[in-house]
């Protein structure tokens, strides 16, 4: 991070408004968890979990782990579904002074196994009745299992040596799409400060939030921590995060009152709910993908009363780092802002971002950034400082407008070049999508064997009548002509990973496969 000076940097910063420092995480949940009553904390398809049995499990997987012994800030791999196991699970390792590791037990069978043998953890944490078996460990020695319910004896709350705050609390692995996976540690300061200024930001506290993360997934921390520390009702609509339908009945059904999600989900789930399912909630936070202006004018179109934010933060910066309160003109936008910082962090910009105007590379800078990566070395490190002062550089280049709110610009180091020019595919897909009508459009880019390699655009229920050649000359128009589609298909729905996201590899492998003789789009 050193070939640009901090105060370059830092010259313009920008400041969320004033937070007070934030206990760690265990300090903001456990006085929920010590005055724990009959109400609901935990809800999935199958059952609940009362405060008081939520306290009783997660100190039994806490006192198992002890007695196995477990060295404080050690990983513990927690494999669960998408479920109210999962909670106890996580906050059991907590308690017992480790740091947890989610693995869903719902991704590929060989991404869990890389996150395992990566995680080099010698306990793990599943649901009731599940050991897992050798199948689930891959290669190596299998770590011993602590079944969520199976202790018997006492368990003693906290624990004897209560981790500081600087020692980890979860290691959440990036997906992974391609490479190794990267395991992103987070303190229990990081965790606390990121809670504490998720109740200071908004509004409302959850009185019932709609979990529909995966657990592998740094969304569901934003959503357990939150309702947690504020005694709310976690209720989790199915294990498939991506079930629109029963996340539609569980709002309706549970009077849901809040909801974080990816823009491309809440767009199916806006599609799929009946009228008046939705009413109850008072906030809905997009996150994880580019927030397109047409889902603020769906939004307020079926919502008017109910809040928008749009959030922006990578996982490390424990969830996020920037946020904006949509208003119904940021339909009408070219682009809905991400906002500013949050309370208690900083941003600035490295100048000279490609394109000009203003755009530049953003750095994050305060108590949510992590820890680091687990097993790096110094060598090309993206963080710097320690504290509340660790600065993250993102690679992602933002731009101000004249209000002074953030916008999301593309990659540093994910950009195209073709024929010689800079090509931002999420710029492209803006363009295609508004001018085709379509619910969601994407790129895949096809490497041929001869020639450069091409855009096809993949687009899910276009406007009736829409012909290629109409688009052709409509992007012409507006893009260079390296940064036009070769040729258009329709799609039932995109492909995502697990986590919802979208799946890019998989768009250019269906582009690739596309291609015709000699390396030609087949139309």
């Amino acid at each position: 991070m050193a070939h640009h000076p901090e105060r370059e940097v830092w010259r313009s910063a920008a400041r969320g408004p004033w937070l007070p420092p934030a206990p760690p995480v265990l300090d903001l949940i456990t006085p929920h968890l010590d005055h724990a009553g009959p109400g609901p904390a935990v809800t999935d398809p199958d059952g609940v979990l009362s405060y008081a049995e939520l306290r009783r499990l997660t100190l039994g997987v806490a006192a198992s782990l002890r007695a196995l012994g477990v060295s404080p800030g050690e990983p513990v791999v927690v494999r669960t579904r998408l479920s109210r196991w999962a909670v106890p699970a996580m906050l059991g390792v907590l308690y017992a002074g480790a740091h947890y590791v989610p693995v869903d037990t719902a991704f590929p069978s060989g991404r869990q196994t890389a996150v395992i043998n990566a995680s080099g953890a010698r306990f793990a944490v599943t649901e009731p009745g599940d050991t897992g078996g050798p199948s689930a460990w891959g290669a190596g020695r299998p770590p011993t299992v602590v079944e969520v319910g199976a202790h018997r004896g006492p368990a003693v709350g906290g624990s004897p040596d209560r981790p500081g705050p600087e020692a980890p609390a979860y290691c959440l692995y990036t997906s992974g799409s391609s490479g190794r996976p990267k395991g992103v540690l987070v303190s229990h300061a990081a965790l606390g400060y990121s809670t504490a200024a998720r109740i200071a930001h908004y509004r409302e506290a959850p009185g019932v939030y709609l979990l529909c993360s995966s657990i592998s997934f740094d969304s569901s921390v934003a959503g357990i921590y939150w309702t947690l520390a504020t005694g709310g009702h976690l209720v989790i609509p199915s294990a498939d995060p991506l079930d629109t339908g029963a996340v539609a009945a569980a709002a309706h059904a549970r009077r849901a009152s809040h909801l974080l999600t990816l823009p491309s989900l809440y767009d199916a789930l806006l599609d799929s709910a009946d009228a008046g399912a939705l009413d109850s909630l008072r906030t809905v936070i997009v996150a994880g993908e580019t927030c397109p202006p047409h889902l603020v004018r769906r939004h307020f179109a079926g919502l008017p009363d109910t809040a928008l934010s749009n959030e922006y933060g990578p996982t490390e910066c424990t969830v996020w780092a920037l946020a904006h309160r949509c208003a119904p003109a940021d339909g009408q936008r070219d682009s809905v802002p991400i906002g500013r910082p949050v309370p208690g962090t900083e941003i600035g910009l490295v100048p000279g971002g490609p394109g000009g105007g203003g755009t530049g590379e953003l750095w994050v800078r305060g108590p949510g950034v992590a820890l680091g990566y687990a097993a790096e070395t110094d060598a090309g490190t993206p963080f710097a400082g320690d504290g509340a002062r660790r600065t993250y550089r993102t690679g992602d280049l933002v731009r101000f407008d004249e209000q002074g709110d953030a916008h999301f610009a593309g990659r540093a180091d994910g950009q195209l070049k073709l024929a010689g020019m800079r090509i931002e595919l999420s710029e492209i897909e803006h363009l295609v999508r508004e001018h085709t009508g379509a619910s969601a459009a994407a790129l895949g880019v096809a490497a041929g064997a001869v020639g450069p390699p091409r855009l096809m655009a993949f687009l899910v229920r276009p406007a009736v009548g829409l012909r290629s050649v109409d688009l052709h000359a409509a992007l012409r128009r507006r893009l260079p002509r390296a940064a036009v589609p070769r040729s258009v298909h329709t799609l039932e729905r995109l492909p995502t990973l697990p986590n919802g996201k979208l799946d890019r590899a998989a768009l250019d492998r269906m582009a690739v496969e596309r291609l015709g003789p000699a390396g030609r789009s087949a139309e």
